[in-house]
């Protein structure tokens, strides 16, 4: 099995050179055989994944970057069959390591992918575009939530607070103040989980997500019994409340407790259809992906073999 590294010695404002340091030192102490590929740009974890999967041979990818590298790479698995996928965090959140329970360094991680055959198998997320789709890990979403990770993909405050091990307090910090300006939206759902259907019209969206795991933008719990071996995905939408009230209601969501509270809901689904009357910003793990009227939300379930 080939050993490939793809690597973005420039997450977390360049702190993560020191990570890839640490883990090529271990790697040539004791005398690994690997490939690496070093990302310079947008969409190369993509690419050097499609060449690192494309062979038919069993690869064990390892990917070292934030939510962004990683969902990069996910999207770029040729054949997932014959991929063993270990995400080595070096970002400003590591949404992902954490959703997927993944503990400890990345160094931690890589030792117990090198010396381990066993896996996990876990579900993934597509979200379905006018023009396109898109796999991710964490999360998919729209409205306030996506506008937010377009924000904090350039945000000088993220640049700034990763100096301190802070980035994660970005996404909170901009939510603030996009929940004040953000236009809302009415939208026309549908869902299908298990073999059931489900339509309705919801007023006014402030946001919604499609969960594959608990927790985005730096940990906050969106989903907290959203687990990503599940099978399916769950969605959180926030709708028909005033700004206001959706900002006095940060902090329980942000300890998890926003269960129950009127203009919070939450769905189970295989696939979730959404139609707004007007476009809305679009996400995937972070990654911007757009303005649309009409998106879909898919799981596909059982599909991504991690080790780590």
């Amino acid at each position: 099995m080939k050993n490939i590294f793809i690597v973005n010695k420039a997450a977390r404002t360049g702190k993560a050179a020191e990570t890839w340091d640490e883990l090529e030192r271990y790697l040539n102490a004791n005398n690994i055989d690997y490939q690496v590929r070093f990302t310079s740009g947008a969409g190369d974890a993509t690419e050097f994944a499609k060449e690192a999967t494309s062979t038919g041979e069993l690869v064990g990818l390892f990917v070292m970057g934030g939510d962004g590298t990683l969902n990069e790479a996910i999207n770029g698995i040729v054949d997932f069959e014959n991929t063993l996928y270990t995400p080595l965090p070096s970002g400003s959140a590591n949404d992902f390591v954490a959703g997927i329970g993944l503990t400890g360094s990345a160094l931690d991680i890589l030792k117990r992918a090198l010396n381990t055959e066993s896996y996990r198998v876990l579900d993934i997320g597509k979200v379905i575009y006018e023009g396109g789709e898109r796999l991710f890990g964490v999360s998919s979403g729209i409205g306030v939530d996506a506008y937010v990770c377009l924000q904090a993909l350039n945000s000088r405050l993220k640049k700034f607070l990763n100096h301190f091990g802070l980035g994660s307090a970005t996404y909170g910090l901009l939510t603030i103040g996009d929940i004040f300006t953000m236009p809302f939206a009415d939208a026309r759902i549908t869902a299908w989980f298990k073999g059931e259907r489900i339509s309705m019209d919801v007023k006014r969206i402030i946001f919604a997500a499609a969960m594959n795991c608990r927790a985005e933008g730096g940990g906050v719990p969106m989903v907290p019994d959203a687990k990503p071996d599940s099978g399916f995905l769950s969605a959180f939408y926030a709708h028909d409340i005033s700004r206001l009230k959706c900002f006095l209601r940060l902090p329980s969501l942000v300890a998890g407790k926003h269960k129950g509270k009127r203009g919070f809901d939450f769905l189970n689904f295989d696939k979730i259809h959404i139609k707004m009357n007007s476009p809305m910003c679009v996400h995937a793990d972070g990654e911007h992906v757009g303005f649309f009227e009409e998106i879909c939300f898919e799981c596909l379930p059982q599909t991504l073999k991690v080790r780590g």
